[in-house]
């Protein structure tokens, strides 16, 4: 049972991971395209660039920084506190990880709750240009929370059945999309 919950936590991960960068990827990619076409058509064109533009930074940016917070709570350094592991054994820091994560996590579903019922009330209002519905950052607000609470329960599952060492250690040298 133990490994089959491992495997799945593992399966998880893998697949959280892939779409956060995927989202990092292309979010980034839009936002540069079309900001750096905004900067050339403001200077080649008499409308002054697209109009559009100015309200793409509202609507991809949001899923950029979710993306990227999720990716470094799957990397272990997403409000890494360090320190007091040191202090204590290596059942002791299983039992605080395990108990922490667990905190964070419900911490992590209030805000996704929250940011849902924002949600619903931006969404009566549009952007002006595009007339999308203004909840859409809340949503990335939202998946992000709950991406962050089901990666930090997949961690707290590895430590609580595997041990401390299993943990993913914050290394915040390498950290690669």
């Amino acid at each position: 049972m133990g490994s089959a919950l491992l495997t799945a936590a593992d399966v998880v991960d893998r697949i959280v991971a892939g779409l956060c960068r995927v989202v990092v990827l292309v979010t980034a990619v839009v936002l540069t395209v079309v900001m750096t076409a905004n900067v050339v058509a403001r200077y080649l064109l008499t409308t002054g660039g697209f109009s559009f533009a100015q309200e793409l930074p509202t609507l991809f940016f949001p899923w950029f920084i979710a993306a990227g917070i999720v990716l470094a709570a799957i990397s272990g350094t997403h409000m890494a506190v360090e320190w007091i592991y040191g202090k204590l054994s290596s059942r002791g820091n299983q039992a605080l990880f395990v108990a922490m994560s667990v905190m964070v996590s419900a911490c992590f579903v209030i805000l996704c709750w929250q940011a849902l019922s924002v949600a619903e009330i931006a969404s009566a209002e549009r952007s002006p240009i595009l007339r999308l519905p203004n909840s859409i950052g809340y949503y990335s607000v939202a998946v992000m929370a709950a991406l962050v609470t089901v990666v930090t329960l997949t961690q707290a599952l590895r430590v609580g059945l595997l041990g401390w060492e299993a943990r993913q250690p914050a290394n915040t040298e390498d950290l690669p999309v």
